[in-house]
């Protein structure tokens, strides 16, 4: 008989069952229960909990993670003609106690793993009432996590909350983009298994290419039913008084060549004595998955099956998968270490997001919300997402989207800017949850990089814990043997890198720039982002600069009226240490103060701040390929309405920022930078890659240190020393501006005369060969006029072309009055010699008019004068309102096209009023 799962969704409630603080009416109700799911969910349905993410009711609903809460319904045990029964859990959140019919069948403490009970020892041996009470009551995490505390000791890190002394979302406790809401519950499918004779315990598919032959290695471990209450084996079919042999079966079929569809097949046969076998499947032909950007991502069927010799199914497990090959490269080379995404062969440069849970009650996450974030990421030309620390080990939709869309993913073990205790029961639990991600996530094409921990050993040493920790274990024994130990015993297939950031060797520092990986925060934390532009670290998975979220998005979370910068709502969602000051700090120099009642400008300039800061680092780094090969945004998603890093808000809309990624993501990048001398590394004739095309790049100054600051930054505490050379870094106040790259006098040693004596240059990063063009540079006035012009040839290699500009265009006579403004094709890049607030912008003058096609609005805009920035938000004018573009800049006669969906006709008008539609001189005369 073929396994039977049978999932428990239905006939659920759940009672609170101790702790203090509920409010009336919680205690003696039993309310129904959503599963999957968490209480904060029933809660709010019931009207007992007001949502913690509107308004300012975060600090009401925290009695919810200090109370214990009871899920109960009945359960049929019945086997119906099976030998055994399981119950199975695949996410209990997190301190749980299961009994039937009040008799303990099982107990977990981690959030982040699987659990099986075997029900028969719970019934006795009879199943004569086959109605049964399950019950699974959950504990409050604060005490658990205070039983282990006192245990461990105190662990350093940057909050408040005892979230390192559990296994479950570190964010659930806050972070400096997120609020407090401590969940419980069945937060992933519970279900009855039914089966005889065996199953599959384990599958863990790993493929590889070899020779233009696509191999799967399949690594299937069984469970056999093993003896009836009665002592009978019930694996002896034959009644030979030995347990048969068991067969699988691997069937791989997909798309053959020119066309065609293949169909392979492979088996094994297992004796009594055998527990696991690798069943091998060879393609031939196979047609590789790449990345978004450089190929199709073809994924094939594969089907695993079970069966007794004489055929007959016992248990199956079907997927899709692709075929590929990976490798990281971080062999030394004449600066230091790179951090090289190679797929097939090819160097990928990396484009990238952080991904934190979607939904402070994670639960919630549907595959359609997986599905329209991911989409949008690769729409915005993402080509990997990383999946940060202090969340959760995703859901099989999530990682199945990243397959289908081509998205690499870079996956945290569950680790995040703290110290861990290494001490039982937090150990034991490690390596059980460490396995069974690794297994589970091990069918997934796009899983590329398994990575420790983030910033624990960054933070370890920069903060100096080991004055607190003495010679308690912190975790890094984690890091350094336990997981990549799990990694290379379950899935040899996957790169492991200890950190992020690492620099690939304990005897330098964590977040060195010119080793492996490194996080950015020393801008925005508090330098200007030119501070960017002091380095080229070799792969930078983090960095980030703050806006608050859609206009709509934070009308709709804050009751304030009217909403002002510092009124209490907007305030209460922003979460960051000195986040709104440091907002204040980032808009004052380019663009002047904001008066606290100023919304609207405030709410305008920091998002214009957001982009050009982003587009700043960006710009830099992916035009000093190869010595840089990726960059990863933090980040693309939040899980409130909050003011925070990220390019999409948390209902969904995009931020400019979104619209600006999509341009510095392209696969062709036009910029304006500093005159740059950067060296290169030299190639390495066994590992460089075939588009690893030197580009002029500056030797990183050395490293000075900073002062402290106050705790603030994605992932944990601020950091007493730099991370990054910033010895000429400019003051905040020296900070001119740029839409592609600012000026501000802060480069890596550069030349003003490298290229005769223009103090700047057209860099073109580009990941496509063949493809000639011409750029077209123009010096012009504010008011329009033209005051000089050059078309100058450009030979994109897949590398980066860097095009000296002449003084007549390179050189301002006014750095107040003029822009430096370079075209390519359809790509744009602004140079703005001054700040913004010292430019003498003059009116910004058009006609705008629109025109209704179905359901678009197209909002048309032909500019008599210098436009910058011009940005419309269809959010104002109704809830559903869209764009397809952010912040333009046009000359005196150009014309521009922003198409609208979401807004009826009848208000298509007001798309052309202001706040709605705005340019910065009209923000800047407000």
């Amino acid at each position: 008989m073929t396994l039977d799962r049978e999932e428990l969704r239905d006939g659920w409630t759940v009672a609170l069952a101790g702790g203090t603080g509920a409010p009336d009416g919680v205690a003696g109700r039993t309310i129904p229960a959503t599963v999957p799911g968490q209480v904060h969910t029933d809660l709010e349905r019931e009207g007992l909990l007001a949502d913690p993410t509107f308004d300012r009711n975060e600090a009401d609903g925290k009695w919810v993670g200090r109370s214990d809460w009871a899920y109960r319904r009945t359960l049929d045990v019945d086997p119906r003609g099976h030998e055994r029964i399981d119950l199975v859990c695949d996410g209990l959140d997190t301190v749980s106690t299961l009994t039937l019919d009040g008799v303990t069948i099982g107990t977990t403490r981690n959030m982040h793993r699987r659990y099986r009970f075997d029900l028969r020892d719970a019934t006795g041996g009879s199943n004569a009432r086959t109605e049964r009470d399950l019950e699974i009551l959950f504990e409050s995490p604060y005490r658990e996590a205070g039983r282990v505390a006192a245990r461990a000791g105190s662990m350093p890190g940057p909050y408040d909350e005892p979230f390192p002394y559990i296994r479950k979302t570190a964010s659930n406790f806050g972070w400096d983009w997120g609020l407090t809401a401590v969940t419980s519950g069945p937060w992933r499918p519970v279900a009855v298994e039914r089966w005889s004779t065996a199953r599959l315990r384990e599958v863990r598919p790993l493929v590889d290419v070899e020779a233009g032959e696509g191999v799967l290695d399949t690594h299937v471990t069984v469970e056999r039913s093993g003896p009836s209450t009665s002592g009978v084996s019930t694996a002896d079919l034959d009644h030979d008084g030995e347990d048969d042999d068991l067969v699988l079966v691997v069937t791989v079929s997909g798309p053959g060549p020119d066309g065609t569809t293949t169909r392979q097949r492979s088996r094994a046969q297992l004796t009594p004595r055998d527990e696991d076998t690798v069943v091998t499947v060879r393609v031939p032909d196979a047609q590789r998955w790449w990345p978004r950007g450089y190929g199709e991502q073809p994924l094939y069927d594969v089907a695993v099956e079970l069966q007794t010799v004489d055929g007959e199914v016992l248990d199956r497990d079907t997927f899709r998968t692709g075929f590929r090959s990976t490798r990281i490269d971080t062999a030394q080379d004449t600066i230091g270490k790179p951090f090289g995404v190679h797929v097939n062969g090819t160097l990928i440069d990396v484009r990238g997001v952080n991904w934190i849970p979607d939904d402070v009650i994670v639960s919630r996450v549907t595959r359609e919300r997986y599905e329209d974030r991911l989409r949008t990421a690769a729409a915005l030309r993402v080509n990997l997402v990383r999946v940060w620390g202090g969340g959760v080990y995703e859901s099989r939709d999530f990682y199945e989207l990243c397959d289908e869309l081509g998205l690499l993913v870079w996956q945290d073990f569950a680790f995040a800017c703290s110290a861990y205790p290494e001490t039982e029961p937090i150990r034991s639990e490690v390596v059980a949850e460490a396995r069974d991600n690794v297994a589970r996530l091990s069918r997934h094409p796009s899983l590329v990089v398994w990575n420790g921990n983030n910033e624990n050993i960054w933070l370890h040493d920069a903060d100096g814990w080991d004055a607190v920790l003495g010679d308690r274990g912190w975790g890094l024994d984690y890091y350094l043997d336990l997981l990549p130990t799990i990694v290379d015993a379950v899935d040899p297939s996957r790169f492991y890198t200890v950190a992020s950031p690492w620099s690939g060797d304990e005897a330098l520092p964590a977040n060195d720039v010119d080793h492996e990986t490194h996080h950015s925060w020393d801008a925005w934390n508090r330098l200007p982002d030119t501070a960017y532009r002091t380095s080229v670290p070799r792969f930078v998975s983090e960095f980030g600069w703050q806006a608050p979220p859609a206009w709509r998005t934070l009308r709709d979370a804050v009751t304030d009226s009217p909403m002002q910068v510092d009124s209490p709502g907007v305030v209460h969602h922003q979460k960051a240490e000195d986040g709104m000051a440091k907002l204040a700090r980032g808009i004052a120099p380019r663009f002047g103060a904001v008066a606290p009642s100023s919304f609207d400008q405030w709410h305008y300039l920091t998002q214009l701040q957001q982009t050009r800061a982003i587009a700043t680092g960006v710009e830099h780094w992916r035009t000093h390929w190869p010595r840089n090969t990726g960059v990863v945004l933090w980040q693309l998603n939040d899980l409130w309405a909050v003011s925070s890093w990220s390019a999409v808000d948390s209902a969904g809309r995009l931020k400019p920022l979104a619209h600006e990624l999509r341009r510095l993501y392209d696969d062709v990048l036009l910029t304006i930078r500093p005159v740059s001398s950067v060296t290169a590394p030299a190639a390495r004739a066994a590992t460089a890659a075939p588009d690893a095309a030197a580009a002029p790049v500056a030797a990183a100054a050395p490293v000075a240190a900073a002062a402290p600051v106050a705790a603030d930054r994605p992932g944990g505490a601020d950091h007493p020393a730099s991370s990054a050379p910033v010895g000429e870094a400019a003051e905040l106040g020296e900070l001119a501006d740029t839409l592609s790259l600012g000026s501000g006098g802060v480069s890596l040693g550069v030349s003003p005369g490298a290229f005769g004596s223009s103090p700047v240059e057209v860099a073109v990063r580009s990941t496509r060969s063949g493809n000639d063009g011409v750029v077209r540079v123009r010096r012009v006035t504010l008011a329009g006029a033209v005051l000089a012009e050059v078309t100058l040839p450009v030979h994109l290699s897949a590398g980066v072309a860097v095009v000296a500009l002449p003084e007549s265009v390179g050189v301002v006579d006014d750095p107040r009055n003029e822009l430096i403004v370079a075209d390519m094709d359809d790509r744009r890049a602004v140079w703005t010699p001054a700040p913004d607030r010292d430019m003498r912008w003059e009116p910004a003058r058009f006609t705008a008019t629109t025109e209704v096609d179905g359901a678009t609005v197209r909002v048309v805009v032909e500019a008599a004068t210098v436009v910058r920035d011009l940005l419309l938000q269809p959010d104002r004018v109704s809830p559903d309102g869209v764009v397809d573009r952010g912040f333009v800049t046009l000359l005196p006669g150009e014309r521009a096209v922003f198409r609208v969906r979401g807004v009826d006709a009848s208000a298509a008008g007001a798309l052309l009023e202001a706040p709605v539609l705005w340019s910065l001189a009209d923000v800047l005369s407000t």
